[in-house]
């Protein structure tokens, strides 16, 4: 009721290629639907070779925000759609792209198969690849709800927080991930229940998070911690397949990174040059000052994410006060705290523990890739640049793990009517006021 038609606003109104890193991602789906898995090695590097038209559409983005014009008006939809392929084309290097292994594009490649086949506008392509990718991650949404034993409310809320809908409903493979880590621990409940999960289950979730977008992948050591304090038949059983996935996802990642990925589009503006062998060697030469500077980058930064996680739906920051993604904080976790408290008061100890310090360790995985791969600062400046979106997958986790249970009962205070409410209201007003700066104010805005 929440998801769908939010996300469909997401998708066919946000700014077209101005959900983050879009046209790189959506460049890697056109070559994919061409019948390219992967990169290819062309006279020009490696990447992708796509119809020039959709390149050039993608200036009229930001023709449009130099001009002083709203991002998303009848008037540049128009003029979009008159961006037809022609014969030409044009070198894209997708490199970054390779992060992720194909199937975190296989959704929006799929949407994208027919219209890149008939030569359709490139936003057509867009669109269509945007719907795709939004089907697929409310069907793993749904089915994560439905499959969990405990902490449903978590999952449900973790799925609608608007910038994972917006990461959702664009053309990336970060939708799928979000998707996967909620399927995840949707299986976990089930496993930390004492509950029967059918081995095909399993395999599917394990397999999904294992080449879905890294470090994400190793979530699935949640169920090998289970195994390890409890050894029952179906806590092994769970821990072996989630094994299995740590070890093909830490070798998918390791056989990725090889590749240089050379220049990111961080914005649209803005390109970044960066070493990641000189990088990896300073973060190795120096754990403590880097493991510092991520404690000191998420407590200073907290503030940015917060805003980035209502507010930077894509490039244009929504035009709302400041103070509202801070009580929307609030609103949602009260509001959990009222839907599963009881949930929260049955996880205690050191399973609670497990999973408190398991985000925190993702958290630093996190800020170390950012550093090694995303980041052109040799002094660790910027490695919470995209942090927003990158720790936004695992607020389910942090919904479990960091929730604090001794305002359980004072929160039921406020009574279910609030929650639900809360559930409800948080994301339409964060989304709305996001399309409001869409469709009418984004020209008085920073392009991020």
């Amino acid at each position: 009721m929440v998801g769908l038609p939010l996300g469909l606003l997401i998708a066919l109104l946000s700014p077209a290629w101005t959900a983050y890193d879009e046209f790189t991602h959506f460049a890697r789906v056109v070559d994919m639907a061409q019948g390219n898995l992967e990169p290819a090695r062309t006279p020009e590097g490696v990447g992708s070779v796509i119809p020039s038209a959709y390149r050039e559409a993608t200036d009229e983005i930001i023709l449009d925000h130099q001009a002083g014009r709203p991002p998303w008006t009848p008037t540049s939809v128009r003029a979009l759609l008159g961006y037809r392929p022609d014969g030409s084309t044009v070198f894209v290097d997708t490199r970054p792209t390779t992060a992720s292994s194909p199937l975190g594009y296989l959704p929006a490649t799929l949407g994208a198969l027919v219209p890149v086949a008939v030569g359709a506008p490139g936003v057509v392509v867009l669109w269509a690849g945007r719907l795709a990718s939004l089907a697929a991650y409310l069907l793993l949404a749904a089915w994560a709800v439905r499959t969990a034993a405990a902490f449903r409310w978590s999952i449900a809320i973790a799925a609608t927080i608007p910038l994972n809908l917006a990461l959702a409903a664009s053309v990336s493979p970060d939708g799928l991930t979000i998707a996967a880590v909620l399927l995840a621990v949707a299986m976990w409940t089930r496993v930390e229940g004492g509950g029967d999960v059918a081995l095909p289950a399993l395999i599917a979730s394990s397999g999904l998070l294992a080449l879905a977008k890294p470090p994400y992948f190793l979530v699935l050591g949640l169920f090998v911690a289970s195994a390890l304090i409890e050894r029952t038949a179906g806590r092994i059983r769970a821990a072996c397949v989630a094994g299995a996935g740590l070890v093909v996802g830490l070798a998918t990642t390791l056989i990725n990174s090889g590749d240089n990925y050379q220049p990111v589009t961080t914005t649209m503006l803005r390109r970044i040059d960066y070493n990641p062998d000189l990088q990896m060697d300073h973060l190795r030469g120096d754990v403590p000052g880097f493991l510092w500077a991520t404690a000191d980058t998420w407590i200073t930064e907290y503030r940015v994410y917060v805003q980035g996680w209502f507010r930077q739906l894509g490039f244009w920051e929504a035009d709302m006060a400041s103070v509202m993604p801070w009580a929307f904080v609030v609103i949602l976790a009260v509001s959990l705290l009222i839907l599963d408290g009881d949930d929260m008061d049955r996880l205690s100890g050191v399973r609670r523990t497990i999973v408190a310090m398991g985000v925190a360790g993702l958290v630093i995985a996190m800020y170390a890739a950012s550093f090694v791969y995303f980041t052109d600062q040799p002094d660790y400046d910027h490695i919470g640049f995209q942090m927003a979106r990158y720790s936004v997958p695992l607020a389910v986790l942090a919904f479990i793990a960091w929730s604090p249970r001794a305002l359980i009962w004072p929160a039921r205070r406020l009574g279910r009517r609030f929650a639900l409410v809360g559930v409800v209201g948080v994301p339409l007003v964060a989304v709305g006021a996001s399309l409001v700066t869409w469709l009418w104010t984004g020209a008085n805005t920073e392009l991020g």
